[in-house]
């Protein structure tokens, strides 16, 4: 009984990761790779010398980055601190890829399942034309768009959003859940000189919907649509709209943050209006 080998205990583990989203096919592990967890759980194999699963807050879309994207595992806690563990698989980590923070979590936390809200942000620019080409620096992370633009109309379209409401025309038709009802806590636009950006928050969202919400906020701002079109889209049993919506392109999108209410493992960082 002496020579057995004691089992070292296992420990739950909370990261945040951030990544740029644009070589890569989504968050979600894949057949074939490709995926950012797989690049996650590669460098964490290299590191520890096990194979270590990870569980995500949810997937991103081929192409959209996350700042805050969040995920546990568990690992051996007698060995490995959150410290020691960042700096680690960093290493180990393409330069797209890098993990901010950890903390040690109760057993029974988990990343997606105790998700008290997400933020996402989705930033334009003002091109002088639709042909013009955004400045270099812009381009990676950013979706275009061109003047005339009516502000007013943007924000008033914008309001509808708000609250509980059918999306399921603000998605991918064939992968619509039966019930595509969700809830948007909170969403408004920054404007500056040149730029806009969409911020939005809820509990959870469909296949692509904020690059949905966010592309037919644009259209109506350049009068391709009315507010009022928008408000007939979320009644439950609208006829599809035409000409069919179209989303952002995913470069845009960034998962800035995601909240866990009384379960949260990370000192609080978010933009004042949606904590």
């Amino acid at each position: 009984m002496s020579g057995r080998r004691r089992l070292s205990p296992l420990r739950r583990f909370a990261f945040v990761v951030s990544y740029d989203g644009r070589p890569f096919h989504g968050w979600q592990s894949q057949t074939g790779g490709g995926a950012v967890q797989d690049v996650v759980e590669e460098a964490f194999a290299q590191l520890t010398r096990q194979e270590i699963r990870v569980t995500g807050s949810g997937r991103t879309d081929a192409g959209v980055s996350a700042t805050g994207q969040v995920f546990h595992c568990d690992i051996d806690g007698e060995k490995w601190t959150p410290e020691t563990l960042v700096k680690g698989v960093n290493h180990f980590l393409p330069s797209t890829v890098r993990i901010v923070r950890g903390a040690c979590v109760p057993a029974d936390f988990h990343a997606r399942h105790d998700v008290f809200r997400k933020i996402y942000r989705y930033r334009w620019i003002l091109a002088a034309s639709p042909n013009t080409p955004p400045p270099p620096t812009d381009s990676p992370f950013r979706g275009t768009f061109s003047v005339p633009f009516d502000l007013a109309a943007l924000k008033n379209a914008t309001a509808l959003f708000a609250g509980f409401h059918d999306f399921s025309h603000f998605t991918v038709r064939k992968s619509c859940p039966d019930d595509a009802r969700r809830t948007i806590d909170q969403i408004f636009w920054e404007t500056g000189p040149a730029d806009l950006v969409l911020w939005i928050a809820g509990r959870g969202f469909l296949h692509m919907m904020i690059r949905y919400i966010a592309q037919t906020l644009i259209q109506v701002g350049q009068g391709k649509r009315t507010p009022e079109t928008v408000s007939s889209l979320l009644l439950q049993g609208s006829p599809p709209p035409f000409p069919p919506l179209q989303p952002a392109p995913p470069e845009g999108l960034d998962l800035v943050r995601v909240l866990y209410g009384k379960r949260e493992p990370f000192p609080p960082y978010s933009p004042p209006e949606l904590s």
